[in-house]
């Protein structure tokens, strides 16, 4: 059976403009435990909960311009796919996993997922933004601010998703109840594979990066020198675009979780 998609709807492109625009707002708010950590994951958290991978990573790209337009616009200039990569990434790897496991190990999956993909992807931009000497510091203080974060990511995603669903009279993760009948794929074996490629080459290259002299302090300069900043944005922010990529393709081999959103 084929069946089409159109994900870029006039409801869908609506939900994430709404929710974009909810993000850049949350991203005034600040953690006070590393520089840059905000709560801006935590509307794309309940967005990925409710909606599904799509509008998650969307919404979170959006509300990303948002933040480096009115906060620091000079990331724009250095990369201007920054948007893209980072955060964003990681709705799209916990997406899928609460939709992969059973509840209610989901909730606790996803907790583990975000963590994970975090602590993955941060141990690389602290060694080529802050140097080895500080990475014993900056990369533990990283991690916490993640679980405070992450905290409040699941009290507002999963509360405010169960909440909307009783609101509509669903059953909560709706996904769980799709008749075996019913399920469809619109992957495509090729793009899973390039992508599996993909994501092995950012992670080798993001920290492959770390054991050269280009991350000491003769070349690559005190923490958060220009040349470090550039080549995080570049060598060591796609990595979580690698991930991103690779579970979007894994995600749309369950096409029914689309038409959930529709």
């Amino acid at each position: 059976m084929s069946v089409k998609l159109n994900l870029w709807t006039s409801r869908r492109m609506a939900r994430i403009a709404i929710l974009g625009a909810l993000t850049g707002a949350f991203s005034f708010i600040p953690i006070p435990v590393m520089p840059g950590m905000t709560l801006d994951p935590v509307i794309p958290a309940l967005a990925m909960t409710y909606y599904g991978a799509f509008e998650g990573y969307w919404c979170y790209v959006v509300g990303q311009l948002i933040r480096y337009i009115t906060q620091s616009p000079s990331k724009l200039i250095v990369n201007p796919f920054d948007i893209f990569m980072g955060s964003p990434c990681a709705m799209i790897f916990c997406a899928w996993i609460i939709r992969k496991v059973r509840y209610p190990l989901n909730l606790i999956a996803g907790v583990l997922a975000a963590i994970l993909f975090h602590a993955y992807t941060i141990f690389p931009y602290c060694v080529i933004v802050y140097g080895w000497e500080l990475v014993s510091i900056v990369f533990p203080l990283q991690v916490l601010g993640a679980l405070i974060v992450i905290s409040v990511c699941f009290v507002v995603a999963f509360g405010g998703a169960t909440y909307m669903w009783k609101a509509r009279g669903e059953p909560i993760f709706p996904w769980r109840f799709i008749k075996p009948e019913e399920r469809f794929s619109v992957a495509n074996r090729t793009r899973i594979l390039i992508s599996t490629a993909f994501m092995i080459l950012t992670s080798i290259i993001a920290y492959g990066i770390c054991f050269t002299p280009y991350v000491s302090a003769e070349i690559a300069g005190p923490p958060y020198s220009p040349y470090r900043l550039w080549m995080d944005s570049w060598i060591r922010h796609p990595i979580t675009l690698g991930i991103g990529w690779f579970f979007w393709e894994m995600y749309k081999r369950n096409g029914e979780w689309f038409k959930i959103s529709e």
